[in-house]
């Protein structure tokens, strides 16, 4: 009889040769790192395309992904929530939790005109930019990031900033920042940028001045709509750039309409002498220095209907608004559509759009748009976290994934490299894997399992020839005890065949 085991041997050698002679050459060279452009359009609620149908916006989704709308995380405000995207880091993680900050370990405020100290931006030493990490990724002398009016740009942020970067200017167009960041993808070799990022200011500025169901918004966002036919317009004349660019098109919040007397003067409820109070007419943080006047302010504002009022301790879980100083002792938070005069606010225009409300809130959510190499096509896409968008950019630009408050598996069903793979996708796969093994590696795994089963087969049989021995013992049968008869178990042996067995 033949010997098995030796023949079970031998072609698992033929199988481990003929795996290493099929095996594809791996390139060790470089290559060059991917491209990718971040747009964002402040205050563009993801309903504006359909309520305003904007052409362009909607031959977005033909070439690549619309996401239904993101869940942005509280506050949803410009600051805080720019600085999310980009970080993948809610905001009581990262520390911009306003627009007007105040951090009493610091006994400072931030305000727009002063903002810009690296303090704000540092005061979490892993908070990191999309922009740094491709920077400091390994191939870093090749990666370079270019930046433009995205807030915290105009200053390092735990000791970095971007390669090349423009601060804020409200004068600067949109076109104009385009022809800004393709100049710097189009540089030589040593200079060029891969990752470009671009803050516009509208269509938020209008939602506020005149809301976000107007007129004045449909022109707007018109204007936003040509812009992108342009953008698509650059990319689809340079063969480089359509090639090789991926695009993603995001916003930081909603806009929710104002209406007349929707608003309240915060000193006619508390006794500001008690405390400090910062924030935006949306919402309130409350800082009180002694703390058992804390219970004293919250009920005085928990009496006023359409607003909510929470101690530090009892934000909802969903706000991710709680673990930092920055955050008052009480936050106070207009319902949507309902605003907030700040003690220190004598201004009598009023506001007919805003936001920084429940981040839960419809109105409140932005839009996104993912075109490009790696993304699917005409892909209407369910809804993910804003924190996610930073995981999704990092594997765009295959840079190693930082850990964050976001997800790459919550986005990654958007991309081209994770199909949603059915019956036959998966029989086309093993049918692509049989081409890419060879038929020669094929054959010897067939060959390994049909010599398995025989010699599985001819062991049994074997086994099989063994003596069988009488037992010198009777087999037991047991009966169940009357309640008459006594033992320590419920089950007795019995000699009589007559008696009932258990089943």
């Amino acid at each position: 009889m033949f010997n098995l085991k030796k023949i079970f041997s031998l072609i698992l050698l033929s199988i481990y040769i003929s795996f290493i002679s099929c095996s594809p050459i791996i390139n060790q060279t470089l290559s060059t790192p991917p491209l990718l452009l971040l747009i964002s359009f402040d205050g563009f609620r993801w309903d504006y395309p359909d309520l305003y149908n904007l052409t362009n916006f909607n031959l977005l989704m033909k070439r690549g992904v619309r996401v239904k709308h993101i869940k942005n995380s509280f506050a949803t405000v410009t600051f805080p929530s720019h600085f999310t995207i980009v970080t993948g880091l809610y905001e009581e993680t990262h520390g911009i939790v306003a627009n007007t900050i105040y951090d009493p370990q610091l006994n400072a405020t931030a305000t727009l005109d002063t903002i810009n100290d690296t303090k704000w931006w540092s005061q979490n030493p892993y908070s990191q930019p999309i922009w740094v990490s491709n920077q400091l990724s390994n191939d870093s002398n090749q990666r370079r990031s270019g930046v433009i009016a995205w807030p915290g740009v105009n200053t390092p942020i735990n000791g970095h900033r971007p390669s090349k970067y423009l601060p804020y200017d409200p004068t600067r167009k949109l076109d104009e920042s385009f022809q800004q960041i393709f100049d710097w993808f189009r540089e030589s070799d040593r200079t060029r940028i891969n990752l470009g990022v671009i803050y516009h200011n509208e269509p938020d500025e209008t939602g506020h001045e005149y809301g976000p169901i107007s007129n004045e918004m449909n022109k707007t966002l018109q204007d936003c709509d040509n812009y992108v036919g342009q953008l698509l317009q650059i990319i689809d004349n340079d063969e480089y750039l359509k090639t090789n660019l991926n695009v993603i098109i995001t916003s930081d919040h909603g806009m929710e309409e104002i209406k007349k007397n929707h608003t309240l003067k915060l000193k006619d409820y508390i006794d500001t002498s008690l405390c400090e109070v910062y924030g935006s007419r949306s919402f309130v943080n409350i800082f009180v220095p002694k703390k058992e006047n804390i219970e004293r302010i919250y009920k005085n504002l928990s009496v006023i209907p359409n607003y909510e009022v929470y101690k530090k301790s009892d934000i909802p879980n969903e706000y991710h608004y709680r673990s930092n100083v920055r955050i008052g002792d009480i936050l106070f938070v207009g319902k949507n559509g309902y605003d907030i005069y700040l003690p220190d606010d004598n201004s009598s225009t009023e506001l007919h759009g805003d936001h920084g409300y429940d981040n839960r809130a419809k109105s409140m959510h932005p839009i996104f748009y993912g075109f490009g190499p790696v993304f699917k096509e005409n892909m209407l896409a369910k809804p993910f976290r804003s924190v996610d968008i930073y995981p999704l950019m990092s594997y765009i630009l295959k840079i190693k994934e930082r850990q964050t408050n976001g997800s790459f598996d919550d986005v990654k069903h958007i991309l081209k490299d994770f199909p949603e793979e059915t019956f036959s996708d998966k029989i086309n796969l093993f049918i692509s894997k049989i081409k890419d093994w060879g038929f020669l590696t094929v054959g010897c795994i067939i060959i390994v399992i049909l010599i398995s089963i025989v010699y599985t087969a001819v062991a049994c049989r074997y086994s099989q020839r063994s003596i069988y021995v009488q037992p010198h013992y009777a087999p037991v049968r047991y009966r169940l005890l009357s309640h008459t008869e006594g033992s320590t178990n419920n089950l007795v042996a019995s000699d009589s065949e007559n008696e009932e067995e258990l089943q």
